[in-house]
Protein backbone atom coordinates (compact mmCIF):
# COMPACT_ATOMS: atom_id res chain seq x y z
CA UNK A 1 0.00 0.00 0.00
CA UNK A 2 2.83 2.35 0.93
CA UNK A 3 4.64 1.57 -2.33
CA UNK A 4 1.48 2.25 -4.30
CA UNK A 5 1.00 5.59 -2.52
CA UNK A 6 4.63 6.53 -3.14
CA UNK A 7 4.21 5.63 -6.80
CA UNK A 8 1.10 7.82 -7.10
CA UNK A 9 2.88 10.71 -5.39
CA UNK A 10 5.82 10.34 -7.76
CA UNK A 11 3.48 10.39 -10.77
CA UNK A 12 1.73 13.48 -9.38
CA UNK A 13 5.08 15.24 -8.88
CA UNK A 14 6.19 14.45 -12.44
CA UNK A 15 2.87 15.64 -13.88
CA UNK A 16 3.05 18.91 -11.91
CA UNK A 17 6.63 19.45 -13.08
CA UNK A 18 5.73 19.00 -16.72
CA UNK A 19 2.61 21.16 -16.31
CA UNK A 20 4.74 23.94 -14.78
CA UNK A 21 7.33 23.59 -17.54
CA UNK A 22 4.63 23.71 -20.24
CA UNK A 23 2.98 26.80 -18.72
CA UNK A 24 6.33 28.60 -18.50
CA UNK A 25 7.14 27.77 -22.08
CA UNK A 26 3.69 28.92 -23.19
CA UNK A 27 4.07 32.18 -21.27
CA UNK A 28 7.46 32.86 -22.80
CA UNK A 29 6.17 32.05 -26.28
CA UNK A 30 3.79 35.01 -25.99
CA UNK A 31 6.83 37.27 -26.15
CA UNK A 32 8.42 35.67 -29.19
CA UNK A 33 8.78 38.29 -31.89
CA UNK A 34 10.32 38.00 -35.32
CA UNK A 35 10.68 40.85 -37.77
CA UNK A 36 11.22 41.01 -41.49
CA UNK A 37 14.71 40.53 -42.90
CA UNK A 38 16.80 43.68 -42.94
CA UNK A 39 19.11 44.33 -45.89
CA UNK A 40 21.43 47.35 -45.61
CA UNK A 41 22.12 49.55 -48.58
CA UNK A 42 25.32 49.10 -50.57
CA UNK A 43 27.50 51.10 -48.19
CA UNK A 44 28.17 53.95 -50.59
CA UNK A 45 29.41 56.97 -48.56
CA UNK A 46 26.72 59.16 -50.10
CA UNK A 47 24.14 57.37 -47.93
CA UNK A 48 24.01 59.37 -44.71
CA UNK A 49 21.27 57.79 -42.59
CA UNK A 50 18.85 57.37 -45.53
CA UNK A 51 15.10 57.21 -45.04
CA UNK A 52 13.58 54.00 -46.38
CA UNK A 53 10.31 52.07 -46.35
CA UNK A 54 9.73 48.54 -45.09
CA UNK A 55 7.11 45.95 -46.08
CA UNK A 56 4.33 47.72 -44.15
CA UNK A 57 5.08 50.86 -46.24
CA UNK A 58 6.09 52.71 -43.08
CA UNK A 59 9.29 54.73 -43.22
CA UNK A 60 12.34 54.59 -41.00
CA UNK A 61 15.78 56.19 -40.79
CA UNK A 62 18.26 53.50 -41.80
CA UNK A 63 21.10 54.08 -39.37
CA UNK A 64 22.45 50.65 -40.31
CA UNK A 65 23.35 51.97 -43.77
CA UNK A 66 24.53 55.27 -42.38
CA UNK A 67 26.52 56.41 -39.39
CA UNK A 68 27.26 53.18 -37.51
CA UNK A 69 30.82 51.85 -37.36
CA UNK A 70 31.68 48.18 -37.92
CA UNK A 71 32.12 47.74 -34.16
CA UNK A 72 28.71 49.29 -33.51
CA UNK A 73 27.08 47.05 -36.13
CA UNK A 74 28.55 44.01 -34.37
CA UNK A 75 27.08 45.12 -31.05
CA UNK A 76 23.73 45.75 -32.75
CA UNK A 77 23.63 42.16 -34.02
CA UNK A 78 24.45 40.88 -30.53
CA UNK A 79 21.69 43.07 -29.10
CA UNK A 80 19.19 41.61 -31.58
CA UNK A 81 20.23 38.03 -30.82
CA UNK A 82 19.66 38.47 -27.07
CA UNK A 83 16.31 40.29 -27.45
CA UNK A 84 14.14 37.40 -26.28
CA UNK A 85 15.91 36.70 -22.98
CA UNK A 86 16.60 40.37 -22.25
CA UNK A 87 12.95 41.30 -22.77
CA UNK A 88 11.58 38.57 -20.51
CA UNK A 89 14.08 39.49 -17.78
CA UNK A 90 13.28 43.19 -18.10
CA UNK A 91 9.54 42.66 -17.74
CA UNK A 92 10.09 41.13 -14.29
CA UNK A 93 12.61 43.79 -13.25
CA UNK A 94 10.35 46.65 -14.33
CA UNK A 95 7.47 45.38 -12.22
CA UNK A 96 9.74 45.33 -9.16
CA UNK A 97 11.02 48.90 -9.68
CA UNK A 98 8.30 50.72 -11.60
CA UNK A 99 8.57 54.00 -9.68
CA UNK A 100 12.04 54.67 -11.06
CA UNK A 101 10.28 56.21 -14.08
CA UNK A 102 9.39 59.08 -11.75
CA UNK A 103 11.99 59.08 -8.99
CA UNK A 104 14.92 59.36 -11.42
CA UNK A 105 13.75 62.82 -12.55
CA UNK A 106 14.22 64.83 -9.35
CA UNK A 107 15.88 67.62 -11.39
CA UNK A 108 12.40 68.70 -12.55
CA UNK A 109 10.96 71.80 -10.89
CA UNK A 110 8.57 74.68 -11.49
CA UNK A 111 10.87 76.07 -14.20
CA UNK A 112 11.00 72.85 -16.20
CA UNK A 113 9.63 72.25 -19.68
CA UNK A 114 8.32 68.72 -20.19
CA UNK A 115 6.61 66.80 -23.01
CA UNK A 116 4.67 63.57 -22.55
CA UNK A 117 3.49 61.69 -25.65
CA UNK A 118 0.80 59.17 -24.80
CA UNK A 119 -1.05 60.56 -21.79
CA UNK A 120 -3.52 57.64 -21.70
CA UNK A 121 -5.50 57.85 -18.43
CA UNK A 122 -3.10 60.31 -16.79
CA UNK A 123 -1.26 58.01 -14.39
CA UNK A 124 2.21 59.20 -15.42
CA UNK A 125 1.04 62.80 -15.70
CA UNK A 126 -0.26 62.66 -12.14
CA UNK A 127 2.97 61.15 -10.82
CA UNK A 128 5.20 63.75 -12.47
CA UNK A 129 2.95 66.70 -11.66
CA UNK A 130 2.35 65.79 -8.03
CA UNK A 131 6.04 65.16 -7.41
CA UNK A 132 7.69 68.01 -9.35
CA UNK A 133 5.00 70.34 -10.76
CA UNK A 134 6.87 71.17 -14.01
CA UNK A 135 6.20 74.76 -15.04
CA UNK A 136 5.25 73.96 -18.65
CA UNK A 137 3.92 70.44 -19.11
CA UNK A 138 2.59 69.37 -22.52
CA UNK A 139 0.63 66.12 -22.74
CA UNK A 140 -0.34 64.58 -26.10
CA UNK A 141 -3.20 62.10 -26.36
CA UNK A 142 -4.89 61.45 -29.73
CA UNK A 143 -7.58 59.01 -28.51
CA UNK A 144 -10.78 60.96 -27.69
CA UNK A 145 -11.86 58.90 -24.67
CA UNK A 146 -8.45 59.27 -23.00
CA UNK A 147 -8.15 62.94 -23.99
CA UNK A 148 -11.47 63.66 -22.27
CA UNK A 149 -10.26 61.88 -19.12
CA UNK A 150 -7.04 63.92 -19.09
CA UNK A 151 -8.81 67.26 -19.60
CA UNK A 152 -11.17 66.55 -16.72
CA UNK A 153 -8.46 65.15 -14.46
CA UNK A 154 -6.09 68.10 -14.83
CA UNK A 155 -8.48 70.99 -15.34
CA UNK A 156 -7.23 72.52 -12.08
CA UNK A 157 -3.57 72.32 -13.16
CA UNK A 158 -2.79 75.45 -15.23
CA UNK A 159 0.76 74.25 -15.91
CA UNK A 160 -0.56 71.25 -17.90
CA UNK A 161 -1.68 71.65 -21.52
CA UNK A 162 -3.41 68.60 -23.02
CA UNK A 163 -3.65 68.28 -26.82
CA UNK A 164 -5.89 65.89 -28.74
CA UNK A 165 -3.34 64.65 -31.28
CA UNK A 166 -0.35 62.36 -31.45
CA UNK A 167 2.99 62.64 -33.24
CA UNK A 168 4.69 60.45 -35.81
CA UNK A 169 6.53 60.66 -39.15
CA UNK A 170 3.82 62.54 -41.06
CA UNK A 171 0.55 64.41 -40.67
CA UNK A 172 -2.62 62.41 -41.11
CA UNK A 173 -5.87 61.07 -39.78
CA UNK A 174 -5.98 57.41 -38.85
CA UNK A 175 -8.59 54.92 -37.73
CA UNK A 176 -8.03 53.24 -34.41
CA UNK A 177 -9.89 50.50 -32.61
CA UNK A 178 -10.78 52.59 -29.60
CA UNK A 179 -10.79 50.90 -26.21
CA UNK A 180 -12.23 52.14 -22.95
CA UNK A 181 -9.08 51.12 -21.10
CA UNK A 182 -6.27 49.63 -23.19
CA UNK A 183 -3.84 51.77 -25.16
CA UNK A 184 -4.20 51.70 -28.94
CA UNK A 185 -1.81 52.23 -31.85
CA UNK A 186 -2.05 53.50 -35.42
CA UNK A 187 0.19 50.55 -36.34
CA UNK A 188 -2.38 47.91 -35.40
CA UNK A 189 -3.59 45.81 -38.32
CA UNK A 190 -7.25 45.87 -37.29
CA UNK A 191 -7.74 49.62 -37.57
CA UNK A 192 -9.78 49.75 -40.78
CA UNK A 193 -12.84 50.70 -38.75
CA UNK A 194 -13.09 52.76 -35.58
CA UNK A 195 -12.55 56.30 -34.37
CA UNK A 196 -10.51 58.79 -36.37
CA UNK A 197 -7.55 60.39 -34.63
CA UNK A 198 -5.16 63.14 -35.68
CA UNK A 199 -1.41 62.64 -35.98
CA UNK A 200 0.99 65.55 -36.45
CA UNK A 201 4.42 65.41 -38.07
CA UNK A 202 7.01 65.37 -35.27
CA UNK A 203 9.25 67.96 -36.91
CA UNK A 204 6.34 70.35 -37.36
CA UNK A 205 5.33 69.84 -33.74
CA UNK A 206 8.84 70.65 -32.49
CA UNK A 207 8.95 73.70 -34.74
CA UNK A 208 5.67 74.96 -33.30
CA UNK A 209 7.22 74.66 -29.84
CA UNK A 210 10.42 76.41 -31.01
CA UNK A 211 12.43 73.55 -29.54
CA UNK A 212 15.64 74.71 -31.24
CA UNK A 213 15.54 77.93 -29.24
CA UNK A 214 14.91 76.33 -25.84
CA UNK A 215 15.72 73.33 -23.65
CA UNK A 216 13.30 70.44 -23.19
CA UNK A 217 14.05 69.12 -19.72
CA UNK A 218 12.28 65.81 -20.31
CA UNK A 219 10.41 64.07 -23.09
CA UNK A 220 8.75 60.84 -22.02
CA UNK A 221 7.25 58.56 -24.66
CA UNK A 222 4.63 55.89 -24.06
CA UNK A 223 2.80 56.27 -27.34
CA UNK A 224 2.42 52.77 -28.77
CA UNK A 225 4.99 53.15 -31.53
CA UNK A 226 5.59 56.88 -32.00
CA UNK A 227 8.85 56.57 -30.03
CA UNK A 228 10.55 55.32 -33.21
CA UNK A 229 9.60 58.40 -35.23
CA UNK A 230 10.71 60.71 -32.42
CA UNK A 231 14.04 58.96 -31.86
CA UNK A 232 14.69 58.73 -35.61
CA UNK A 233 14.26 62.49 -35.83
CA UNK A 234 16.32 63.32 -32.75
CA UNK A 235 19.21 61.07 -33.71
CA UNK A 236 19.38 62.17 -37.35
CA UNK A 237 19.27 65.94 -36.65
CA UNK A 238 20.62 68.47 -34.18
CA UNK A 239 17.36 68.31 -32.22
CA UNK A 240 19.08 65.78 -29.97
CA UNK A 241 21.10 68.64 -28.42
CA UNK A 242 17.93 70.33 -27.14
CA UNK A 243 16.62 67.44 -25.03
CA UNK A 244 18.20 67.13 -21.62
CA UNK A 245 16.44 63.86 -20.79
CA UNK A 246 14.76 61.26 -22.99
CA UNK A 247 12.62 58.49 -21.52
CA UNK A 248 10.71 55.95 -23.56
CA UNK A 249 8.87 52.66 -23.57
CA UNK A 250 9.61 50.57 -26.65
CA UNK A 251 6.93 48.56 -28.44
CA UNK A 252 7.02 45.71 -30.94
CA UNK A 253 3.96 46.09 -33.17
CA UNK A 254 3.84 44.35 -36.58
CA UNK A 255 3.29 47.57 -38.58
CA UNK A 256 6.47 49.19 -37.21
CA UNK A 257 9.62 48.79 -39.30
CA UNK A 258 12.32 46.71 -37.57
CA UNK A 259 11.47 47.66 -33.97
CA UNK A 260 14.10 45.41 -32.37
CA UNK A 261 16.86 46.42 -34.77
CA UNK A 262 16.03 50.10 -34.44
CA UNK A 263 16.03 49.84 -30.65
CA UNK A 264 19.53 48.38 -30.86
CA UNK A 265 20.63 51.18 -33.21
CA UNK A 266 19.37 53.72 -30.69
CA UNK A 267 21.48 52.16 -27.95
CA UNK A 268 24.59 52.93 -29.96
CA UNK A 269 23.57 56.41 -31.09
CA UNK A 270 22.10 57.80 -27.88
CA UNK A 271 25.38 57.09 -26.13
CA UNK A 272 27.10 59.77 -28.21
CA UNK A 273 25.22 62.61 -26.50
CA UNK A 274 23.48 61.04 -23.49
CA UNK A 275 24.21 58.59 -20.70
CA UNK A 276 21.93 55.79 -19.57
CA UNK A 277 20.16 56.50 -16.26
CA UNK A 278 18.12 53.31 -15.97
CA UNK A 279 17.10 50.54 -18.32
CA UNK A 280 14.71 47.62 -18.39
CA UNK A 281 15.92 46.57 -21.79
CA UNK A 282 13.26 46.60 -24.52
CA UNK A 283 10.70 47.84 -21.96
CA UNK A 284 11.49 51.22 -20.32
CA UNK A 285 14.63 53.32 -20.16
CA UNK A 286 15.86 56.87 -19.61
CA UNK A 287 18.85 58.82 -20.90
CA UNK A 288 20.35 62.10 -19.64
CA UNK A 289 22.43 64.48 -21.74
CA UNK A 290 26.14 64.32 -21.06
Amino acid sequence: MKLQLAFYLLILFVLRYFAYFFICQLEESKHVYTEEKYVPMDGNPRYSNPTRNCQSNQSFVDFGSGSLTCEQRTRVEQCIQTYQEEYIRALKEEIADRDIRYTSHSYLDRNSFMIEAGGHRGNDTYEFNSRYHPGFYIVLEPVPVFYDILVKKFQQSPNIAVYNFGIDVKDGNFNISESSDNAVSIFMTDNQKGRRIQIVNTTRFFEKLSVRSREVDLITLNCEGCEYAVLDLLLSTDYIRHFRNIQFQSHRIPGICYPVRRFCWYQELLGKTHKLIFQFKFVWESWARI
